[in-house]
């Protein structure tokens, strides 16, 4: 006689799957101060999660903005800030030449564990920046973009790609890949300056977007046990059912 165990049965022998997803903010979406979005959505037309690594889209709308600015009482530490490079020995826009200005690097901590539920695994890591005045190519002094400790390439030449020609922001998002993830789901972004570091930039708000996968625990084995049983009693009583 085979053994036919059931569907149903058969189904929770094997682990199942789940998918969920989620968004944090971090700062104020004000235009640095500047309140220069309006009603519009500065997010608009980029995708704030699910990216493979190294992917990147574009927000569809970019605002210019008066200047100088600093943060106001209760923004997220780093944003609505104007820096400069950690070691500044040239000026090449009014940000590099603002009282208010910082050395870098600029360091934001973006702590997104609220979003992974126990026994969940993180899937994809989404970063998001409201990046504003950055001007590599038109005065060469190159970014360098660190997450958790390390050079990110792909977002590093992003930063340099930006030719954003004054006070302009425009809002990105990134795949990073999700072995960066430490443990406790905190991702440390640094961007810092190079050349004569003097080249400002600042960054309004961030977002991070991620996708996790929940696995069921595997069935102990008493309980895998009794699920055979289970369909070696079904099977033995449609046997003799048919007797």
């Amino acid at each position: 006689m085979r053994l036919q165990i059931p569907a149903l049965l058969m189904a929770a022998l094997f682990s199942t799957v789940a998918l969920s997803a989620g968004v944090i903010t971090y700062g104020d979406m004000d235009c640095l101060n500047q309140g220069c979005y309006g009603a519009n959505d500065p997010t608009a037309g980029a995708t704030l999660q699910g990216l493979a690594p190294d992917a990147l889209t574009l927000a569809s709308m970019t605002f210019g903005h008066s200047y100088p600015f600093t943060p106001s009482a209760g923004d997220f530490p780093g944003t609505d800030t104007i820096y400069v490079g950690s070691t500044q020995t040239g000026s090449h826009d009014g940000y590099s030449g603002s009282a208010g200005r910082v050395n870098g690097p600029q360091v934001l901590t973006l702590d997104y564990s609220s979003l992974i539920a126990a026994g969940q695994k993180l899937s994809t890591l989404t970063l998001g920046i409201a990046a504003d005045d950055f001007q590599f190519p038109a005065f060469g002094q190159p970014f360098t973009a660190m997450v958790n400790g390390s050079v990110d390439a792909a977002l590093t030449a992003q930063l340099n790609a930006f030719n954003q020609s004054g006070p302009l922001v425009q809002f990105f998002t990134i795949g990073i890949n999700p072995a960066v993830d430490p443990g406790n789901h905190i991702l440390t972004l640094s961007i810092n300056e190079g050349g004569d570091g003097g080249d400002g930039w600042a960054v309004d708000f961030l977002t991070i977007g991620v996708t996790t996968t929940a696995t069921s625990a595997t069935p102990e084995p008493s309980t895998m046990a009794m699920l055979a049983l289970g369909g070696l009693a079904g099977a033995v009583a449609r046997r003799f059912s048919k007797s």
